[in-house]
C-alpha cells in the first residue's frame, strides 16, 4: 500500500518565519546597500531611469532566487554572493508587471472603470500563478496563459487563494509605505522606501515559492534540492579541498599540497585555498615550495588590494624562511610603508633589507630607505646603521625630494653619535 501523500501545513501559524526569510544581517546589508544605489534615480533624464531599472532589475533577481530556492526546499535565508538568479529573470518579472499595467490602464482609458476594476480584480486573483509560472518555466507566454493559471490552481486548490490574499496585502502595504517615505521624506525617501520594497518583494516571494514546495507532490513538480553552493569558490575547488583533507588525514600533507597546487596551474585558486596550501607545504617541511608559492600569493594579494594580508603573509613566511624575498620593489615600498604604519618595525627594517643593493635604480628606493633608517633610530636603537643608509642615500640622490627630510634625520644622527661615529 502506497503512503498518503503528505497534508500541507497551514500557512497562518508560519506566516511570521515566512515573512522574516530576508531578516538575516548579510540580506539586510545588501538590500540597504541597493536601497542607496537607488539614489542615482535622482540623475538627470534617461540616466536617472537605467540606475532605476537597475534597481528593480537586481531586486526581482533576488526575489526570484527565494522562490526558486524554496521551491525547491531550501529555506535559509540567501546572500548576495550567492545570487544564481540572471538578469533575464530580473527583466522577466519586470516585464510580466508592466504588462499588466499597461492593460490595466489601456481598459481604464478606453474602455471605462467598471471593467478596469474587472480586470484589476483578474490581475490580484491570478498574478500570483503567473510570476510562479514564470519564475519555474522562465516562459512569459506560459506566464500569460489562463489555462495554466487554471491547471495551476486547480492543483494546489484553496491554499492558493491564502497566498493569494497575503501576496495582495504585502503588495498594498509596500506601496504604501513607500509612498508614505517618500512623502514625508522627500527625495531621500527613496533610500528607506527602497529597502522596505525589496524586503517585501523578496518575502512575497519566499512565499509563492512556499506554496509550490508544499505542494509539489500535486504540481508534479521536481523538488530536488537545490544544487548546494560551493563552499569555496566554485565546486572544483571544493573537491579538491575535500581530497586533499583526505589525503592530509591520512598523514601526507606533501600530497595534498601537491593536489591543491594543480589548482595554481590552471585557473587560479581562491585565498582559503592559498592558505590551505601553505599549511599543508609547512606541515610537510616544504619551505622551499613555501618561499617560491608565497612570492607569487603575496604579489597576488597586492594585486588585488589586499595589503594587510599579503604584510601577513610575508610576516609568516619570513619567520620561516630567513633568506625570503619579494622580487618587486613597488610592492616592497607598500609592505614596508604599511608595516611603519602598524607599529611593526622589525617587519619594516627586514622587508626593506638589502633594497638599495638589490633595487639600485627603483623610484622606490628613497622612501623606503628613509622610512627604514627613521625606524631603525627610532625605535630599533640602531642608530649606526641608519645613518650609514642615509649617508648613501644622499651620495646616490642628493637632489630627490625627500633628500631635505633625509638630511635633516641625518644630522640629528651626527649629534647623537658624534665625531666618533663619523
Amino acid at each position: 500500500m502506497s503512503p498518503s501523500p503528505r497534508r500541507p501545513e497551514p500557512l497562518l501559524p508560519r506566516l511570521p518565519s515566512l515573512l522574516a526569510y530576508p531578516a538575516t544581517k548579510a540580506m539586510l546589508a545588501f538590500m540597504a546597500a541597493l536601497a542607496l544605489f537607488r539614489l542615482l534615480a535622482h540623475a538627470p533624464n534617461i540616466l536617472g531611469l537605467l540606475f532605476e531599472l537597475a534597481f528593480w532589475v537586481m531586486g526581482y533577481k533576488l526575489a526570484v532566487e527565494a522562490l526558486v530556492n524554496t521551491a525547491h526546499g531550501r529555506y535559509e535565508a540567501l546572500h548576495g554572493e550567492d545570487l544564481m538568479a540572471t538578469d533575464g529573470d530580473g527583466v522577466e518579472q519586470i516585464v510580466l508587471g508592466v504588462l499588466a499595467t499597461v492593460a490595466l490602464l489601456a481598459v481604464a482609458r478606453w474602455v471605462g472603470p467598471l471593467p478596469a476594476l474587472a480586470l484589476l480584480a483578474v490581475i490580484v486573483l491570478f498574478m500570483p500563478a503567473a510570476v510562479m509560472l514564470l519564475s519555474i518555466n522562465h516562459s512569459l507566454l506560459n506566464a500569460l496563459n489562463p489555462l495554466a493559471w487554471f491547471e495551476l490552481i486547480g492543483r494546489i486548490g484553496l491554499p492558493y487563494f491564502g497566498v493569494v490574499a497575503v501576496f495582495t496585502v504585502l503588495a498594498i502595504a509596500s506601496e504604501f509605505t513607500a509612498w508614505a517615505l517618500q512623502s514625508a521624506l522627500g527625495g531621500i525617501g527613496l533610500v528607506p522606501a527602497g529597502f522596505v520594497s525589496l524586503f517585501v518583494l523578496v518575502a512575497s516571494y519566499h512565499v509563492l515559492g512556499d506554496l509550490l514546495h508544499r505542494h509539489a507532490d500535486a504540481l508534479g513538480l521536481d523538488i530536488t534540492p537545490a544544487v548546494a553552493r560551493a563552499t569555496y569558490a566554485n565546486p572544483v575547488e571544493d573537491e579538491a579541498m575535500a581530497l586533499a583533507a583526505d589525503l592530509a588525514a591520512r598523514g601526507e600533507p606533501a600530497a595534498a599540497a601537491e593536489r591543491l597546487a594543480g589548482l595554481f596551474r590552471g585557473r587560479g585558486a581562491s585565498d582559503p585555498v592559498h592558505e590551505q596550501y601553505r599549511r599543508y607545504l609547512v606541515a610537510s617541511g616544504d619551505i622551499a615550495a613555501l618561499a617560491a608559492h608565497d612570492r607569487e600569493y603575496v604579489s597576488s594579494l597586492l594585486v588585488t588590494g589586499k595589503d594587510k594580508a599579503a604584510l601577513a603573509v610575508a610576516a609568516d613566511t619570513m619567520t620561516r624562511v630567513p633568506d625570503f624575498r619579494l622580487t618587486l620593489p613597488e610592492q616592497i615600498a607598500r609592505l614596508v610603508a604599511l608595516a611603519a604604519r602598524q607599529g611593526q618595525s622589525q617587519l619594516a627594517v627586514a622587508l626593506a633589507r638589502d633594497f638599495e643593493s638589490r633595487f639600485p635604480a627603483s623610484p622606490e628606493l628613497p622612501g623606503v630607505v628613509l622610512v627604514a633608517a627613521r625606524l631603525q633610530s627610532e625605535r630599533l636603537g640602531q642608530d649606526a646603521a641608519a645613518r650609514d643608509r642615509l649617508r648613501a642615500l644622499l651620495a646616490s640622490h642628493p637632489g630627490h625630494p625627500q633628500a631635505g627630510k633625509a638630511r635633516d634625520l641625518l644630522a640629528a644622527l651626527d649629534r647623537i653619535l658624534g665625531p666618533a661615529g663619523a
